[in-house]
């Protein structure tokens, strides 16, 4: 299985407690899949399941729906964001 780091940003980094994970993956998974993966995983992992939670795949923004794919190297989550 191939794996992927997942990297966890501000307060949803405090939350969970780390600032990534390295995990295996059954891929190709949604987004909102892995959300639900890492639920189960981390300790504190429920906090991804919140609303607003925003995620990247490699860099470049994603939605639950989108896929991860084998290709991938890195999801980022992190917590919504305001401009001002």
């Amino acid at each position: 299985m191939p794996k992927v780091n997942v990297v966890f940003f501000a307060s949803l980094k405090e939350v969970i407690g780390v600032a990534s994970y390295q995990v295996e993956l059954n891929l190709p998974l949604s987004i909102g899949e892995l959300k639900q993966q890492l639920a189960g995983e981390l300790e504190n992992g429920k906090a991804l399941l919140d609303i607003g939670i925003q995620s990247s795949v490699d860099f470049e923004f994603a939605r639950d729906a989108d896929m991860v794919t084998n290709t991938v190297t890195e999801v980022a989550f992190f917590p919504p964001v305001t401009g001002g």
